[in-house]
């Protein structure tokens, strides 16, 4: 893993229906593109270790989910097909080929809508610990969680939010803490008060629409990972040669801040079998580069 710094480009591509939708780009080269799907209240930036590894050999893009980051939240329900949509419009802007979609948690089920809806924009998934099972409801009121986590982080200052991160998790490196903070202190406290709408499908069955292969990357339930065992089986059988499970023993839902060491192993993985294919070249349905 590179420990070189590498140049971040903020920009935006404006949605048809005018919004925006902002996302951070960095690096270049041969390898596949890919995109990186954030967990509800982080942003773009909370993917420091993953960039580091990843952007000295290929492009890596990092979208901000409405409602967080530098994207406006606007008035429409919270919903996995809009920010997937919105992952569409941005891959279309920038990647030129299919990409690996790495997402977690919340950016897991966005990344697997996008596989069903935008096959020809997805080259493989990563899904770090999906969020298939939040409790919340479909359609209605923002979930519980969400609402307890953004009252919470509401009117906190950054630094004191940097603070308490590193007391929780003194193994995150600063490169984690200082973007996982700052999200905090974007996130659009009107997302607790919206209509959201995270099952516009059962996310395990729906796996049955994806054609590409997928790797799973999971926690311990114990430790508050959401995927369980009985999920992980009915994916197998859906999915056949199509998926790898790897599972990471002694961590929780933060799977790669947990994890890191194994879960870049899994990425590097999953982006060497798409190299090797022609899925990670030039694609004339992934959009223009």
């Amino acid at each position: 893993m590179s420990s070189e710094p590498i140049d971040a480009v903020a920009d935006v591509v404006v949605a048809p229906d005018g919004r925006e939708v902002a996302f951070i780009r960095w690096g270049g080269g041969a390898g596949a593109p890919v995109l990186l799907l954030h967990g509800v209240t982080d942003s773009a930036e909370c993917w420091g270790s993953v960039v580091r590894h990843l952007a000295g050999g290929r492009p890596v893009v990092a979208v901000d989910a409405r409602g967080h980051g530098r994207t406006p939240l606007g008035d429409d329900p919270f919903t996995i097909g809009a920010l997937a949509s919105d992952a569409a419009e941005v891959l279309r802007a920038v990647a030129g080929r299919p990409a690996v979609v790495v997402g977690h948690s919340l950016g897991g089920v966005v990344a697997e809508e996008l596989a069903i809806t935008e096959p020809g924009l997805v080259a493989a998934l990563v899904l770090e610990d999906p969020a298939w099972d939040t409790g919340a409801p479909t359609p209605g009121p923002a979930p519980e969680f969400l609402q307890g986590w953004l009252s919470m982080f509401a009117g906190v200052p950054a630094g004191e939010l940097e603070r308490w991160a590193r007391r929780e998790n003194p193994t995150w490196t600063d490169d984690e803490v200082v973007p996982w903070a700052r999200s905090k202190t974007q996130v659009d406290q009107r997302l607790g008060r919206i209509a959201h709408d995270w099952h516009g499908r059962d996310w395990v069955e729906a796996l049955a629409q994806v054609a590409c292969p997928v790797t799973l990357v999971t926690g311990d339930q114990a430790r508050g990972s959401i995927v369980g065992t009985a999920q992980v089986q009915r994916a197998a059988a859906l999915l056949g040669d199509l998926l790898v499970h790897v599972p990471i023993a002694g961590v929780g839902h933060s799977v790669r801040h947990e994890g890191l060491a194994t879960y870049l192993a899994a990425l590097d993985d999953a982006l060497e079998r798409v190299d090797a294919t022609d899925e990670g070249r030039a694609h004339p349905d992934a959009g223009r580069p």
